[in-house]
């Protein structure tokens, strides 16, 4: 009887498949970041011309298709907002309470920014390319009390993802804001003398003829604070801040060149402290108030002849 001999083959099934592409990112010219890039960048934090927003500016974000062994190729990156790990972006704690928005290819998008905007298309062609997003900050049309920016201070997130034209890969991208320098704004439309400088002079006054309390001094000169809000029908209480440095002799007083020599704010009869704040009020989107400014010298001094000068800030806010 002949034997049967079975043989088994053993099939070796082999595929090859193209390795997916990263990406590599920067920003502001520092070393390129790979995979899911997690990106740090100081920006500058200033008042836009219009005044109707502050923005986060100077991060200079690019990025660009990862070389591989076909570049250059027909394949491209699209990279939008949003990601898997959050919205497009959340602001930092101290604008947390604010209105939002990104300016994205100039376009400005207020907060809740929709996910999948495109941003930027980035060509497997060796280059690199901008990804042109500015976050910012809206100011109101009615009195808040003002932001207070440090140096360091985390502004916010900003959250990208990418999507291409040759496979199913989602490549992420965040970007964490910190302030580059130290701002003070109020987060409104809402103004002071329409914010215009309050020049107060003084004129020429001999040293002997400053007197020495703020109340009795009789070198002084009257001012009119008047407060406008651009839309109507606002009525509210608002403080008004005396910004600035005090006098090392007397914290009512504003520091100036001369170290024997203050300002003073002298509203219904009382010296406001620097740093302090009297209570008004704000009736159909206006208001005002008289002042007067002092000038004081220390007890027991001469101060030097020549010229003196400072400066301050009236902040406008709520109680």
């Amino acid at each position: 009887m002949k034997q049967l001999y079975g043989a088994i083959a053993l099939l070796v099934l082999m595929a090859v498949t193209a390795t997916a592409q990263a990406v590599d990112c920067r920003v502001n010219g520092g070393p390129w970041q790979t995979g899911n890039p997690n990106l740090y960048v100081p920006v500058t934090v200033r008042l836009a011309p219009d005044r109707t927003r502050v923005m986060l500016e100077g991060a200079r974000l690019e990025c660009k298709f990862s070389p591989w062994s076909g570049s250059p190729s027909w394949r491209a990156d699209y990279w939008a907002t949003g990601n898997l790990s959050g919205t497009p972006w959340t602001p930092g704690p101290k604008f947390s309470g604010e209105g939002t928005g990104l300016r994205i290819n100039g376009a400005y998008l207020n907060t809740p920014v929709q996910s999948g905007v495109l941003a930027a298309t980035m060509p497997d062609n060796l280059a690199s390319y901008p990804i042109n997003i500015d976050p910012y900050i809206l100011l109101r049309n009615y009195p808040a009390n003002s932001i207070d920016i440090r140096v360091g201070d985390n502004l916010g997130l900003l959250r990208l993802s990418s999507s291409n034209n040759y496979d199913a890969t989602r490549p992420q991208l965040t970007v964490t804001y910190s302030a580059a320098n130290n701002f003070t704004v109020s987060p409104s439309t809402c103004t002071i003398n329409n914010n215009n400088p309050i020049d107060i002079n003084f004129g020429n006054v001999h040293q002997r003829g400053i007197g020495t309390d703020p109340l009795t001094t009789t070198i002084r000169t009257d001012r009119r604070l008047s407060y406008s809000c651009p839309d109507g029908g606002v009525n509210t209480p608002i403080t008004i801040t005396y910004k600035g440095t005090p006098s090392s002799f007397d914290t009512r007083l504003l520091v100036m060149s001369n170290p024997d020599v203050g300002t003073a704010l002298v509203r219904a009869g009382s010296a406001v402290q620097v740093g302090g704040s009297f209570l008004t009020r704000i009736t159909n989107s206006v208001g005002s108030d008289d002042v007067t400014f002092t000038l004081v010298r220390r007890n027991g001094s001469l101060p030097a002849a020549g010229p003196i000068n400072g400066s301050g800030v009236l902040v406008m806010g709520v109680p």
